[in-house]
């Protein structure tokens, strides 16, 4: 094999190795939960947050963004990251400490 050849396949090991740890990267609701939807949502999920949506409609606001009608539009995190385990994550997480 000639060095060309050795560093592509090189390369492409490295890629699949960054690609699969950042898969495996684990999802800590209740620290995305403090950084990201406290300041609207309060620390107990106590304000703008009704358990009893279908999760659906839940988890659609979270990834896409939701108008409000009063208060500043919820934004999108699909694009940061949120995908819908994640999205139910937090709804299990905002539905806990509501409790």
């Amino acid at each position: 094999m000639n060095v060309v050849s050795t560093v592509t396949v090189l390369i492409v090991l490295l890629a699949m190795i960054v690609l699969a740890q950042g898969e495996k990267r684990s999802f800590e609701p209740a620290t995305f939960y403090k950084a990201n939807c406290a300041e609207c949502h309060g620390f107990e999920a106590e304000k703008k947050f009704n358990p009893d949506l279908p999760e659906s409609q839940m988890i659609d606001s979270i990834l896409n963004g939701a108008k409000a009608e009063d208060t500043r539009d919820m934004p999108a995190f699909a694009n940061k990251g949120i995908n819908e385990e994640r999205a139910k994550a937090l709804i299990t997480y905002m539905k806990s400490i509501r409790e």
